[in-house]
């Protein structure tokens, strides 16, 4: 009937017209496909080089999921997609566990169902109380530290204190780069000054606030460094730059004169989590995804690749020594006594801090 039905057609219809035609049916025939034959999709909103493809590939020929990642380049970046839409078009979201109480005011996040994850088993009560809502609305999965990576080769002296990066060198003037995140701004500038990342004493924010003004004559960008081979780090073009661990270990890999240091006034610790988002409608599914990154095996590959601390408790039989023994990946514990998560600042201080962002960001 199909061969009679086209031979039919085909004489009285031009090139064009057959191409749609053809087009047309092999669409129809594609929904007549099995649910079994065909693969869903997951969108993940998340840093660029932040997820192994290999994970992402197992779990698609597992599943038949598709995941499709969305990539930010700053926090801020991120919580701007995430309002524009009201988290319409995303599943999952990758967020540090500071900002989960943000997203929860907003109605972003969806409570993780706990009996669809059953590796959640695998990770220790402290990661998932370090900030109150992280309990209900994320699921951790590595941890790490913010330091100064430089180029041995072009600075001077070895860096060890926040002052280095604060109140640098002359020769330093434009070739330095700083996260463009207010509350990291803040934070750093308050450990620099002596100070808990915690205080909020207004003397005290205001000498942070003029160490971030005397500093801005030294930052070429405001931004986050990328971590491909034209990275400014690596081209010199950028000496020093406020960093992840892990991105600086990723850096290193690829050019050895790049050093990482935690600044002997102690830092800050971070810990990034999986949420999933109330306006998706594969919840599910996304839970399906999380507890397949969650498996140990699964779990050690993840932090092998983002050269981060897992937060997962059975992952070190599946960690290289190389990995465990990183002290850049697990700080001794003498710079984890000087460190500390920071707390969620009064409304007044976001504000003012948002304030000076904007103004440091400002081309002159």
């Amino acid at each position: 009937m199909w061969n009679f039905m086209w031979n039919l057609l085909k004489h009285s219809l031009t090139v064009a017209e057959r191409f749609v035609l053809v087009m047309s049916v092999g669409a129809f025939l594609l929904t007549l496909q099995p649910l079994s034959a065909r693969s869903e999709e997951l969108v993940i909103l998340n840093w660029a080089e932040y997820m192994d493809q290999e994970l992402l590939a197992e779990f698609e020929k597992e599943t038949r999921i598709h995941v499709r990642e969305v990539f930010y380049q700053t926090e801020d970046g991120r919580d701007g997609m995430l309002a524009q839409t009201n988290g319409v078009g995303y599943d999952v979201v990758v967020v540090q566990a500071k900002d989960i109480q943000a997203y929860v005011r907003s109605k972003w996040l969806a409570p993780i169902p706990e009996d669809k994850i059953p590796n959640l088993t695998h990770i220790p009560r402290k990661w998932r109380t370090t900030y109150p809502e992280t309990a209900t609305y994320g699921v951790p999965w590595q941890w790490g530290t913010f330091g100064i990576a430089y180029r041995k080769d072009l600075v001077k002296k070895e860096v060890t204190s926040w002052m280095d990066f604060f109140r640098p060198a002359p020769e330093l003037k434009n070739r330095l780069m700083m996260l463009s995140d207010a509350m990291v701004m803040r934070t750093l500038a308050m450990k620099a000054s002596g100070y808990s990342s915690n205080d909020f004493t207004e003397p005290h924010l205001q000498e942070a606030a003029k160490l971030l003004r005397a500093q801005k004559p030294f930052v070429n960008t405001y931004g986050y460094l990328g971590l491909g081979e034209q990275s400014p780090l690596l081209t010199g073009q950028y000496w020093m730059a406020l960093l992840f661990n892990g991105d600086a270990i990723t850096l290193a890999k690829q050019n050895p004169n790049v050093a990482f240091s935690v600044p002997k006034e102690g830092t800050l610790l971070w810990e990034d989590c999986f949420a999933i988002l109330e306006a998706s409608n594969k919840k599910d599914l996304a839970a399906q995804f999380i507890d397949f990154l969650m498996r140990p095996k699964n779990a050690a590959k993840l932090a092998e690749f983002t050269n981060y601390a897992s937060v997962n408790d059975a992952v070190k039989p599946f960690l290289s020594p190389e990995h465990v023994n990183n002290p850049v990946i697990h700080p001794p514990q003498e710079i984890m006594d000087r460190s500390e998560f920071p707390q969620n600042p009064p409304a007044k201080v976001v504000s003012t801090f948002k304030t000076l962002q904007m103004q440091l960001m400002r081309k002159e």
